[in-house]
């Protein structure tokens, strides 16, 4: 199996956020075009992708100084999602996930949030129809002091506009070693049991296991982003195999953010020795100057099963936050 016929696979994609999968060169217009003002040290023609090993988790994200810039109109929203959408189609992509902080957007356009999620979702819904690829929005918060504050507003939002059948679910991202609020947990579950939200939290992406147990227990994760760190934890591998709760494996951006080390092999040749569900996923596509199927492609390396490309899609729709696909 080579890359080739990999492009032409149908894929479902669980796991990518907005300003990730954008072009570098869309990127580069756009924040030419609203004068952004660039922090110092920025070097806009190479540092708006990673294309080596990060140095930590927080080099790697170094992207998004400029990415969180834009966009300061609709029109440029329009133009981040069209090509968004542009490379899901010419990757076969056929259902996506797409994760958005939505605050930030607000905050640009100098609007209120409920505006922000409003826009968002009508560009989502558009392109969704435009290029026949089924879309929902994952709200994305991210762990801080703010993080509860964040949600309840994202979410004040979402009642506001009439509980929008394009929010499918919340994410917690951000850095691990920081605690959000005790109360972040309660806001999730309730979001949860009352809205029939799904949830999927980024956790045991920089070696703590102990954050996936937390996820799954305290935030009723549906889903866990990235989780390598669960291969370290027969007790944790136990708990995600015995109440089906699915990891997303994203494997170049698991060796870019130094999640797996260089000379190590990927804990997926150890999820599927343990029966461990996954999906193969892109994070940051743009930013890695790639795509879902050369992830594809590189877990086809890393464990050399085409079976399991074979069945991605089924899995994908499986463990999907999207209703009847």
């Amino acid at each position: 199996m080579n890359l080739d016929s990999i492009r032409k696979m149908n894929k479902g994609e669980l796991h990518v956020h907005l300003n990730g999968l954008v072009s570098t060169e869309t990127i580069k217009k756009i924040v030419q075009s609203e004068s952004c003002e660039i922090p110092k040290n920025f070097d806009v023609s190479v540092d708006l992708n990673v294309l080596r090993p990060a140095q930590s988790l927080v080099d790697y994200l170094l992207p998004w100084q400029v990415l969180r810039l834009i966009p300061k109109n609709r029109g440029n929203l329009r133009i981040i999602v069209e090509s968004a959408f542009e490379n899901l189609k010419a990757d076969s992509v056929s259902f996506v996930e797409i994760r958005n902080s939505v605050i930030y957007l607000a905050s640009l356009n100098n609007i209120s949030v409920d505006n922000a999620l409003f826009w968002l979702i009508e560009e989502i819904e558009g392109a969704s129809h435009k290029y026949q690829i089924r879309a929902g929005l994952i709200l994305t918060v991210s762990r801080g002091i703010h993080t509860n504050e964040h949600l309840k507003i994202l979410l004040q939002a979402y009642k506001n506009l009439g509980f929008p059948k394009c929010v499918i679910g919340l994410d917690l991202a951000g850095n691990e070693d920081i605690d959000p609020p005790k109360e972040t947990a309660q806001s999730f579950m309730k979001a949860k049991s009352e809205y029939g939200l799904k949830i999927t939290i980024h956790a045991g992406e920089t070696g703590n296991y102990e954050n996936i147990r937390k996820a799954i227990i305290e935030f009723g994760a549906d889903r866990i982003g990235h989780g390598t760190a669960a291969s370290k934890s027969d007790e944790v591998m136990g708990l995600l195999k015995d109440r089906d709760i699915c990891l997303e494996v994203c494997p170049i951006s698991n060796r870019l953010t130094k999640a797996v080390g260089e000379y190590e092999d990927h804990p997926v040749k150890i999820f599927i020795a343990n029966d461990v569900p996954f999906v193969i996923c892109s994070d940051n596509p743009a930013i890695h100057a790639s795509s879902l199927s050369f992830d594809y492609y590189r877990f086809l390396c890393e464990t050399n099963s085409e079976q399991h490309l074979k069945d991605m899609y089924l899995h994908q729709k499986k463990y999907s936050f999207l209703e009847r696909i």
